[in-house]
């Protein structure tokens, strides 16, 4: 009686063993017969089952550069980039060109999804800033005096250039939303 225990308890225990690998290599199984199908699939098939909205998309972008614009404004820019004493004139003025130049390359793709004369718009601004940050920091003395010169060309400007694109990208959604 002893033996055949012995020899059943170790039979058992193999015949439970392969059935419960077989569950798991079924499931594995499963798992790349699916992800075979889901890579042998053509686009354009995918496309169908997950169709993109080109609305959505244009609202989006419009929605990311009013971001991006708001971000990159003079007051806006001051706030999360102020001035300290330690900082000397270029290394400020590189900061603050640094901020849009990142602005712009994360938004850059956006560009896609509006017309040529938003985009074009919104680099004009960007350039705008630009220049304001190069003429501030022209004479200045310290990164302090950089900001306030900042703050005074902008509030000279006759019509901000941030307001204007914003207003450009407002009638340009409004436009997507009419279609």
């Amino acid at each position: 009686m002893l033996n055949v225990l012995l020899w059943t308890v170790p039979v058992v225990l193999i015949v439970v063993l392969v059935w419960l690998m077989g569950g798991v290599l079924t499931r594995f199984r499963d798992a790349v017969i699916a992800l075979e199908k889901k890579v042998t699939t053509p686009a354009s098939a995918q496309a169908t089952a997950d169709p993109i909205d080109p609305i959505a998309l244009r609202l989006q972008a419009c929605e990311r550069f009013t971001l991006m614009l708001e971000r990159i404004s003079v007051p806006n820019l001051l706030l999360r980039m102020p001035p300290d004493n330690e900082t000397a004139v270029r290394e400020y003025r590189a900061e603050l060109l640094l901020a849009i130049r990142q602005e712009m390359e994360y938004n850059i793709t956006q560009q896609i999804y509006v017309s040529d004369s938003l985009w074009s718009i919104i680099t004009q601004t960007r350039d705008n800033i630009s220049m304001q940050i190069a003429r501030a920091a022209e004479e200045a003395n310290s990164a302090r005096q950089v900001a306030e010169r900042l703050r005074m060309i902008d509030g000279q400007q006759a019509e901000n250039p941030v307001a204007l694109a914003q207003g450009a990208i407002r009638r340009e959604s409004a436009s997507v939303l009419t279609k």
